[in-house]
Parts: structure tokens; C-alpha cells; sequence
């Protein structure tokens, strides 16, 4: 139904929407890429807005509980927060220019007769949380480069310093990496990738001294290979890194040119060359499980990335996913 304006007997001829829960008011209009010329969008309730992820400008009227317009903002740039207004009750979206078209004003009152309500369009709510996550996530990993690097300083082993830039890369990639195009929604692809990275976290050193399976410093060699492809995996995947299972994009560079999975081959590397040192019975659970879970992670992700015909090409290009020549 039209937007009536009862002051000048003017209609707004556009389709109205309403978000009435707060998780559809938070997301509005960032689920959509160009504005829809015969739709408005009613925040009810609601007295200021944000336009942080969106990917246009929009005129906003603010309403009182009885129509009336309280405030008129032209062209809200994105990425803009309008303070709350004064005993508004609910605010109007519409598309940029709207307000000048219909000679819409502060003072005039209107009636707004939702012709239904949106639905949260999930894509967008992860949109608007991929931010806020990523500064969690890199806060959480930066004390373990204090940890990694703390340890180094005591230590000067050069295994050490390796630690310290593959945790330091991790973190500024969770801070910066880019949100993902398409998301597994599968709960055992969100639960997996976690317990895979805490394992990884209980390993630990063996109580006695001990050569190891392989004798001599064979382990700490096989590690120092490991950590090296570690590193250079994640210089390859830059921002495309992630823990879920995601498209953010297909990387054909560097390490990725060789297997379609050199971060995870060389996180298992590096593994092996840990629990060749410290061949305990726990770090033999914990790598077996690690070594299971990268396994499914990869499966998972390619799962996702084959309804991207890019990644068709690239599964052309480079045939296996952990072995060249083997698998």
C-alpha cells in the first residue's frame, strides 16, 4: 500500500516493508546490493539508524507515534549513524532522492500501512557481525603472540620466531580477512574446525628426555619444514583465510599453485615433527584427531567452493589436494 502524505493529500507510491524484531531492524536494507525504487523499508520501533555495511544512500524519515515527521535526512552516505530523534517512534527508509521527488517534509504527517514484514536475510546478518568477529578474534590471538613471543625472547631457538610470525600472521589475518562470498551452514562443519584448533592447543611437551621416534633433532627438523610451508601458505591465502568452511575467494597463487591444501599438508607436518619428539600417548590422540579433522575440513570447503565455476578450473589446474602426485 502507497505512503500517504495527509497534510498535502500526496501518495508515495513505493511498497512498504516493516522490521519489527530487533535482529531485522539491525540488519534493514544491508542484504540487498542497489536500491529498489518502489520499496520502503519501516523500523518500527526505532529512533536513530546506521548505514554501516550498506552499499548505497538512502532518505530517512523519522515518526512520532502518530505519523508525524520529525526529521528528514537526505542522502544518508553509508557507513553513517543518525543519532536518536527526540520522540521518534519509528523511522522510514526509502531510496535516495525520494524525499525531494514527493515533496515530503518535517511537519507532515503520514499514514504507513505495511503491506507485510521482511524476513531476516541471514547472508546480511553475518555481514554485519563479520567485523566485530574479526576484532574478537584477532584480540583473542594476540595473546598468544605475546605467549609466542615471550617464549622466543627467553628461548632464542629460531622454531621459536617461527611461531611468532605464524601467530602474528593469523592474527592480523583474522582482523582482515575478507567476508566470505558463500558460508557452510552445516553444524559439523562450524563444530569440527574448532575442536580441530583447540586439539591443537593441548598439545604438549614430553616429561623426559627423549630422542624421539626419529632420533637426533630429526623431529625438530621435520617441524622447522612444517612451520616454514605454514607460513608460506598463509602469505599465499592472504585475506581468503578462515576457519569455517567458506568461499573468500579462489587463490591460485604461490603455495596454492602446487596442492589445493598446502596449509593444511603443512599444519600436519609440522605435527608429525612435534609428536616424533614427543611421541606421548596424548599427542598421538591429539594429532591423529587433528590429522582426521583437516581431512574433513578440506572435504567441507571443497563442498562449498563447487558452486563457484572458478573453482572447477582450478580443481583442472591443480588436480590433487594434500600430495602431488599422490592424493
Amino acid at each position: 500500500m502507497p505512503i500517504i502524505d495527509d497534510t498535502t493529500g500526496r501518495t508515495v507510491p513505493v511498497s512498504v516493508r516493516e522490521a519489527k524484531d530487533f535482529l531485522s531492524r539491525c540488519v534493514g536494507l544491508l542484504g540487498t546490493r542497489a536500491p529498489d525504487p518502489d520499496r520502503a523499508l519501516h523500523l518500527r520501533p526505532s529512533s536513530s539508524i546506521h548505514t554501516f555495511g550498506m552499499a548505497y544512500p538512502i532518505d530517512a524519515l523519522f515518526l512520532d507515534g502518530k505519523g508525524r515527521v520529525l526529521r528528514a535526512v537526505r542522502r544518508l552516505a553509508p557507513g553513517r549513524v543518525v543519532a536518536p530523534v527526540p520522540d521518534a517512534q519509528s523511522v522510514l527508509e526509502l531510496p535516495a532522492g525520494a524525499i525531494r521527488r514527493h515533496g515530503l517534509r518535517t511537519g507532515d504527517r503520514l499514514t504507513v500501512v505495511p503491506d507485510g514484514t521482511t524476513a531476516v536475510d541471514w547472508k546480511a546478518a553475518a555481514r554485519l557481525a563479520h567485523g566485530p568477529v574479526n576484532v574478537f578474534l584477532a584480540l583473542l590471538w594476540s595473546r598468544f603472540v605475546l605467549s609466542a613471543l615471550e617464549a622466543w625472547r627467553l628461548g632464542g631457538e629460531p622454531m621459536g620466531l617461527g611461531i611468532v610470525i605464524h601467530n602474528t600472521l593469523l592474527m592480523l589475518f583474522f582482523l582482515t580477512r575478507r567476508n566470505s562470498d558463500r558460508l557452510s551452514l552445516r553444524f559439523a562443519d562450524w563444530l569440527v574446525p574448532i575442536l580441530t584448533l583447540g586439539a591443537a592447543m593441548f598439545l604438549g611437551p614430553a616429561e623426559s628426555a627423549s630422542e624421539g621416534w626419529l632420533g637426533g633433532n630429526a623431529g625438530v627438523w621435520i617441524q622447522a619444514a612444517g612451520m616454514t610451508g605454514i607460513i608460506l601458505s598463509l602469505l599465499s591465502l592472504g585475506r581468503s583465510f578462515g576457519i569455517i568452511p567458506a568461499n573468500r575467494r579462489i587463490v591460485r597463487r604461490g603455495a596454492y599453485r602446487i596442492v589445493r591444501h598446502p596449509l593444511y599438508l603443512s599444519e600436519l607436518v609440522f605435527y608429525a615433527g612435534f609428536v616424533s619428539s614427543n611421541p606421548t600417548a596424548a599427542n598421538i590422540g591429539l594429532v591423529l584427531f587433528i590429522t582426521a579433522g583437516q581431512l574433513w575440513r578440506s572435504l567441507a570447503e571443497e563442498k562449498v567452493l563447487s558452486f563457484d565455476p572458478e573453482y572447477h578450473a582450478y580443481r583442472k589446474e591443480v588436480r590433487f589436494r594434500f600430495v602431488p602426485g599422490v592424493y
